[in-house]
């Protein structure tokens, strides 16, 4: 059994597991980098720290999911919506989708209803702050 937080953008439904989830938040607060590389919304305060925000999956900007990347390294990912907790078979993940350029996505999540929902690779996700 899989536990993931699931979440939508304007481009489609994701996941991502739930023990790399640090929290879900309003994106109340981020703040424009002057000359941001490709995919980087900002950067927003949690705490002590200053997270950079990522905007790979669209620019609505309802939620903010942080994530942990590992090496004391945390960042959020720009959401319009939090769905909710997902519990998944793994029986229900199908595998990656061809064409990609990395393996960003890890698997198709073939909901009953005939919804897809995508499962994200967080380190992956991490590789656009490098």
């Amino acid at each position: 059994m899989m536990t993931l937080v699931h979440f939508a953008t304007p481009m489609g439904e994701w996941a991502v597991p739930i023990d790399r989830v640090l929290e879900v938040r309003l994106a109340d607060g981020i703040a424009p980098l002057p000359v941001p590389r490709p995919g980087i919304a900002g950067v927003l305060r949690r705490r002590d720290e200053v997270l950079t925000v990522v905007s790979l999956l669209g620019q609505a900007a309802g939620h903010v999911i942080i994530l942990d990347a590992g090496a004391e390294e945390s960042f959020g990912l720009l959401a319009e919506t939090a769905i909710g907790i997902l519990r998944i078979d793994e029986a229900q993940l199908g595998p990656p989708p061809a064409g990609q350029q990395g393996p960003v996505v890890t698997g198709v999540i073939r909901e009953p209803d005939g919804r897809m929902v995508m499962l994200l690779d967080v380190d992956e996700l991490a590789r656009v702050l490098r």
